[in-house]
């Protein structure tokens, strides 16, 4: 970890002064992102000051909270609503930095260099980078990020391991303190961001407050429950197989069926071990991981719109064994079945 960052995070502690917050405006970002955090971070403050916290000096406030741009001019998010900020980005000199989520011209902004060099140098002088989304492309386009683990949006996955092969990522994750940064995963992670640093600077009670009136979920550690298998997703490498384009498209219709190796090589008029490296090179997978993720998929359907009982799934999805599929659909999603249901349920 960066030494000058972990000295100034112990400054603040030791001494309760006030965590200064920067939140950046950039182009097509969603404002909810950028303003979200500063009325979580503005709502903890005040709670701080009606029970005295602050007087009394057991708790340091957040602020100032600032907006910055690259230039300090109005920026237009992703709704084409703009918004002022404070200043620009060279003139930051804030403790933490939070890059907002960003919906497309995320390729001209990780080749905007004078923003990454803006952003290594923030972090280089021991600002916490505070990433959202895909704003840890940003952040890994620095260096700042290889060799540490990182999280980001989950369906960026491969493209985010593609550019940045040597960040540890774990898109599982919802969130992840690295102590000099942070980093939260879905384009709605900044309220899990903004309830950390609140539990982080100020106190975990603070936060707790927070979350109950704005009736936020403070406990979402994982993104598993919210992904969302693409049954027709190639490989990273763009390689297409027409042989085994025919295989997905015959398990996609037969999941639920007992399957065997030898039956789906023949599918593809190719040899076993053939099928098994070409199958991979496409899709990115095994075909036994390929099948439990079609099964999986099929079961959170279920879930959410029938009223089936968990052993009725169990079996169309293609499971014998009941406590076998719950033991997977956690592993895969990290809630239980019930769980899940309860937590995603459209049925009124």
């Amino acid at each position: 970890m960066n030494s000058v960052a972990i000295d100034n995070i112990h400054a603040k502690n030791d001494s309760n002064s006030m965590p200064s917050i920067t939140i950046l405006n950039l182009k097509n970002s969603l404002l909810s992102g950028v303003l979200g955090p500063l009325e979580i971070f503005t709502i903890a403050n005040t709670i701080a000051q009606q029970e005295n916290l602050s007087t009394a000096g057991n708790v340091a406030l957040l602020e100032p909270l600032e907006l910055a741009s690259i230039d300090g001019n109005a920026v237009s998010g992703f709704t084409g609503v703009s918004l002022a900020v404070h200043k620009s980005i060279s003139q930051v000199k804030a403790d933490i930095v939070i890059i907002p989520p960003i919906f497309g011209e995320l390729e001209s902004a990780r080749e905007n260099k004078y923003l990454i060099q803006q952003l290594g140098r923030m972090s280089s002088e021991g600002t916490i980078i505070a990433t959202v989304c895909a704003g840890s492309f940003l952040l890994a386009e620095t260096g700042f990020l290889d060799g540490k683990i990182a999280t980001t949006h989950w369906k960026l996955t491969r493209e985010f391991e593609n550019c940045y092969p040597k960040v540890d990522l774990h898109s599982e994750q919802m969130l992840i303190d690295g102590g000099n940064y942070i980093c939260a995963g879905g384009a709605m992670a900044w309220q899990d961001l903004a309830l950390h640093i609140v539990a982080r600077f100020m106190n975990k009670e603070i936060a707790s407050k927070c979350a109950k009136t704005l009736v936020m979920d403070s406990t979402r550690n994982v993104q598993t429950p919210y992904f969302m298998f693409d049954q027709h997703l190639k490989s990273g490498t763009g390689f297409t197989d027409r042989n085994i384009e025919i295989v997905q498209k015959w398990m996609q219709q037969n999941y639920y069926r007992h399957v065997e190796l030898l039956e789906l090589a023949e599918i593809a008029e190719i040899g076993v071990r053939s099928f098994l490296r070409r199958f991979k090179r496409t899709t990115g997978h095994t075909p036994v991981q390929y099948l439990q993720q079609l099964r999986i998929e099929s079961a959170r359907h279920l879930l959410e719109v029938s009223n089936m009982n968990i052993e009725e799934i169990t079996e169309r999805v293609g499971y014998e064994n009941g406590s076998s599929f719950r033991r997977l659909f956690k592993k895969k999603t990290g809630l239980t079945p019930l769980e899940y249901r309860k937590k995603f349920s459209r049925i009124v």
